[in-house]
C-alpha cells in the first residue's frame, strides 16, 4: 500500500497522514482494549479481529481490480485494519501464557521477538520486490488469505478461558483501567520504558513513512 500510495501520488503528506491512520487508533484505544480482552473470550476476539481485518482488505483487492484504488478508501482501510491489529495483538499476548509451559515462556518470548525483528526487516524489501512484479489486487488478495488462514488456525486451537472472562460491562471496567495507570506509576522502570517507546514511535514512524520516496 506504501509504494502504491508513493507512487500514485508521491506526496510526503499521504504517507504520513497513512501512517498516523494506520497508527492512532492502537495508540488511543489500546488502553480501553487491553481491559476488555481480559474480560471476554480472546479465541473470539482474535478470530473476529483478523476476519475485519480480511474483509477490508477483500474489499480493497475488488476495488483495485475493478478501478483505479483512490487514496481515501485507502485511509478508511488502513483505519480499520489498525483497530483489528489494536484487538488482536493484546489478545495473542495473553494468550500466549496460557498456552505455552510456565518454563518455556521465556523462550518462546525469544523466538517471538525475532521473528518480529525479522519480519520489520524483511517485510519492507518482500513488499518491494512483489509489487514490481505483481498487480496491487493480487498481493492485497495474499494478505487476506493470511488474514482468513490465521483465523481457521485460531479457530482450531483450544485456548483455556479465565473466570474475569464476562459478557458485559460494568463500573469495575473504569477501575481496571485506572489500576494499570497506578501500576506504571508506582514502577517507574516500567513507565520509563514505556515513555521512551511511545517518543521513538512518535519520532521513528514519520520517517519511516517517508522512506519510499
Amino acid at each position: 500500500i506504501i509504494f502504491y500510495l508513493t507512487e500514485k501520488t508521491g506526496s510526503a503528506m499521504v504517507l504520513s497522514m497513512a501512517s498516523l491512520v494506520g497508527f492512532l487508533p492502537y495508540a488511543i484505544l489500546g488502553p480501553a482494549i487491553g481491559v476488555l480482552v481480559d474480560r471476554h473470550d480472546r479465541k473470539k476476539i482474535m478470530i473476529g479481529a483478523d476476519l475485519i481485518i480480511a474483509a477490508a482488505g477483500a474489499v480493497l483487492a475488488i476495488v483495485t481490480f475493478c478501478m483505479e484504488l483512490p487514496v481515501w478508501m485507502i485511509m478508511i482501510v488502513l483505519f480499520i485494519r489498525s483497530i483489528g491489529t489494536a484487538f488482536h495483538t493484546p489478545a495473542l499476548n495473553a494468550v500466549t501464557p496460557l498456552l505455552v509451559p510456565e518454563e518455556q515462556l521465556t523462550k518462546c518470548a525469544g523466538y517471538s521477538q525475532s521473528l518480529q525483528s525479522i519480519s520489520y526487516i524483511v517485510s519492507p524489501a518482500v513488499a518491494a520486490l512483489l509489487y514490481s512484479v505483481w498487480d496491487l489486487n493480487a498481493i492485497i488478495a495474499i494478505d487476506v488469505l493470511g488474514a482468513v488462514i490465521a483465523s481457521i488456525t485460531v479457530a482450531i486451537v483450544r485456548i483455556p478461558k479465565l473466570g474475569n472472562q464476562v459478557q458485559s460491562l460494568d463500573p469495575i471496567f473504569i477501575r481496571e483501567m485506572k489500576e494499570g495507570v497506578v501500576v506504571l506509576r508506582q514502577n517507574k522502570e516500567l513507565f520509563a520504558l514505556l515513555l521512551l517507546g511511545t517518543l521513538y514511535t512518535f519520532v521513528y514512524m514519520p520517517i519511516n513513512a517517508l522512506f519510499p520516496l
